[in-house]
C-alpha cells in the first residue's frame, strides 16, 4: 500500500516538515468521516495515521498457524548448577571475563551439570563470537539449550549428529573449517578423505587453510596424497612441502638423513700419550649432496660470513630430521648424544639445530634433555621454544629454571597454557610484572588470573614497589585481588 509507505516516509522526515493533511486520506474514508485539520501537525499526523492503519488492516486474514507445531524441551537429565555458581557466572558474563568463562564452563561440564535456563541465551550469544567455546556451552546448556537451538537460526549450532558430507558440501567457511579441525582430532583418515572430495574446486587460500589443519595428527597416512599433489599456487606448494618435510617417513626427510649419516660420525682415538680413549664427532668436509636436496629448500650458500657453506647446509639438514636419528646412528642415549655434540666447539655449533629439530618433531624426551644437558648459552635462542614444547609439570619446572634469564618471553608463553601455574612460578611472574607496571595492564591480569593460584593472595604484600610506582601498583594489585576472588568463588561454588 503506497499510502502507508508515504506515511512512513513523512514520519521519518518529521510531521512538522511534511505534515499529513486530510486531502491525503482516501476518498472512501473521507466520505464516511469528517476530518478537520488542526493547528497541531503532530496531532493531525497521529490521528490520520491511526485511521489509515486500521483501513490498511481491514480485510486482512489472520495467519494460518494450523501447520505450526509447538514443541517442548525434553526434561532435563543433568542437575542444575548451584545458585552460587550461576551467580558468579552472571558476574563473568557482565564483565566479559572470557578466560574465567572457559574455566567456569569446564568445571560445570566436568561435573555433568547444566546452567540456569535464563542464562542460556546470553551464553549462546557468546558462542557466536567465541566459536572455540561453542562445544562447552552446548554441553552445559542441556536439553533446554538443544531445544532453543531449533528456535533461533543464529543459534542453530551444528551438532555432532549432522551428516559430515552434507555439512562439508553446504556449510559456510567457518562450519567447514570447524568440521575438518574436529575430524582431524578424532578421525584423521576421515578428515583427509573428506578434503579429497572437494580439493580440486577449493580456492588457493582455502587450500592453505585446510593444509595447515592437516598438521593435527599429521602422519605417514597422509604422505601418499601429499607427495602426489601438484599445485599451481606457490603458497599452496610451499605449505605442501612443509607438511611433507614434517613427516619422518617422507622421501625428502630420508634423503636428508642419508646425507647426515655420511657427514657426521663417531671418531675414536687416544689422548694423554695413548692412556685414555677419546671419543668425539668427526664432520666430513667433502659433502656429496643430491641436487634434489637443494631443490627441496636447502640453501647451498651461507648467509653469514662467519659460517661456512658446509656448516650452513648441515645445520639446515639437522633442523629438518627427527633428533632420534642420532640415537640410532650413533647408538647412544639422548643425553650422551647431546654431550658428544657439545664436547668440541666445531660440533657444539649444531646444538641449536638439534634444539629446533626437537621442537619441530615434538619429541618431548629430546626437548627435556636439551634443557637439562645442553649448554644454555649455546641454545639460548631456542630455550623459549623448547619450554613451550613441554606440557604440565615439566613446562612449569623449566619455566622457573630459566625465568631469570628471559622473564618477558617466558611470561608470554605461559599465558597460553591450560594448567594452573605452580605457586613458585606465579610468584616469579607476579613479581616481574609488578616491577614493570607500564607494560602489564589490567588486560594482562584478566588473562593471567585464571592461571594464578588463589594462594598468591596471601603473598600480595611481597610485591610492594618503590614510592613512585606504589600508587599505580596498588590499582593493579587491587584488580588482581578482585579477579582472584572471583576465581575463588568459582572454585568454591563447584566444590561445595
Amino acid at each position: 500500500m503506497k499510502l502507508w509507505e508515504d506515511i512512513v516516509n513523512k514520519a521519518t522526515l518529521g510531521s512538522a516538515k511534511l505534515p499529513l493533511k486530510s486531502v491525503d486520506v482516501p476518498e472512501n474514508i473521507a466520505e464516511e468521516y469528517e476530518l478537520i485539520d488542526s493547528k497541531d501537525p503532530e496531532d493531525d499526523f497521529l490521528r490520520f495515521a491511526s485511521l489509515i492503519f486500521q483501513y490498511r488492516q481491514a480485510g486482512s486474514l489472520p495467519l494460518n498457524f494450523q501447520s505450526v507445531t509447538q514443541t517442548q524441551a525434553k526434561p532435563e537429565i543433568k542437575s542444575y548448577c548451584s545458585a552460587k555458581a550461576n551467580g558468579v557466572l552472571k558476574t563473568i558474563l557482565e564483565e566479559e571475563l572470557i578466560p574465567f568463562l572457559k574455566m567456569w564452563l569446564q568445571l560445570c561440564s566436568s561435573r555433568d551439570a547444566c546452567v540456569a535456563p535464563e542464562l542460556i541465551p546470553e551464553l549462546f550469544d557468546v558462542a557466536l563470537r567465541k566459536r572455540e567455546l561453542e562445544t562447552l556451552i552446548l554441553d552445559v546448556s542441556g536439553n533446554r539449550g538443544a531445544w532453543l537451538c531449533h528456535l533461533n537460526s543464529e543459534w542453530n549450532f551444528n551438532s555432532p549428529t549432522v551428516d559430515s558430507n552434507e555439512l562439508w558440501e553446504t556449510g559456510d567457511r567457518e562450519d567447514r573449517r570447524k568440521l575438518l579441525r574436529a575430524l582431524r582430532t578424532t578421525n584423521p583418515a576421515d578428515a583427509l578423505e573428506l578434503l579429497k572430495t572437494t580439493w580440486a574446486s577449493e580456492g588457493a587460500n582455502e587450500k592453505v587453510t585446510f593444509l595447515e589443519m592437516l598438521r593435527i595428527n599429521l602422519s605417514s597416512e597422509d604422505l601418499a596424497w601429499l607427495e602426489d599433489l601438484k599445485e599451481k599456487g606457490q603458497k599452496v606448494n610451499a605449505t605442501i612441502l612443509e607438511l611433507i618435510k614434517s613427516i619422518p617417513q617422507s622421501t625428502i626427510v630420508r634423503a636428508y638423513a642419508d646425507v647426515l649419516r655420511k657427514a657426521i660420525n663417531i671418531r675414536k682415538g687416544k689422548a694423554l700419550l695413548g692412556m685414555i680413549n677419546k671419543t668425539s664427532l668427526e664432520v666430513s668436509d667433502d659433502l656429496l649432496i643430491p641436487e634434489s636436496v637443494f631443490k627441496s629448500g636447502i640453501d647451498k650458500l651461507s648467509s653469514d660470513k662467519n659460517i661456512s657453506d658446509n656448516q650452513s647446509i648441515l645445520a639446515q639438514l639437522i633442523m629438518a630430521v627427527p633428533p632420534t636419528l642420532w640415537n640410532d646412528h650413533l647408538q647412544l642415549s639422548t643425553e650422551d648424544v647431546i654431550r658428544l655434540f657439545q664436547k668440541e666447539k666445531q660440533t657444539a655449533f649444531y646444538l641449536p639445530a638439534l634444539a629446533i629439530a626437537s621442537v619441530k618433531f615434538g619429541d618431548k624426551v629430546w626437548i627435556k634433555s636439551m634443557l637439562d644437558f645442553a649448554d644454555a648459552s649455546v641454545i639460548r635462542d631456542s630455550i623459549v621454544s623448547l619450554i613451550n614444547g613441554l606440557s604440565g609439570n615439566e613446562k612449569d619446572i623449566n619455566a622457573q629454571k630459566f625465568f631469570k634469564e628471559m622473564p618477558k618471553e617466558i611470561t608470554q608463553i605461559m599465558l597460553y597454557q591450560e594448567e594452573e601455574w605452580s605457586f613458585e612460578l606465579a610468584k616469579l611472574v607476579v613479581k616481574y610484572v609488578s616491577s614493570d607496571i607500564y607494560s602489564y595492564n589490567r588486560g594482562f591480569y584478566r588473562q593471567a588470573a585464571p592461571l594464578i593460584p588463589v594462594s598468591i593472595l596471601d603473598a600480595m604484600d611481597m610485591f610492594a614497589q618503590s614510592d613512585e610506582q606504589k600508587a599505580y601498583w596498588k590499582n593493579q594489585s587491587d584488580e588482581l585481588t578482585r579477579l582472584l576472588n572471583i576465581k575463588q568463588q568459582i572454585l568454591q561454588s563447584f566444590n561445595a
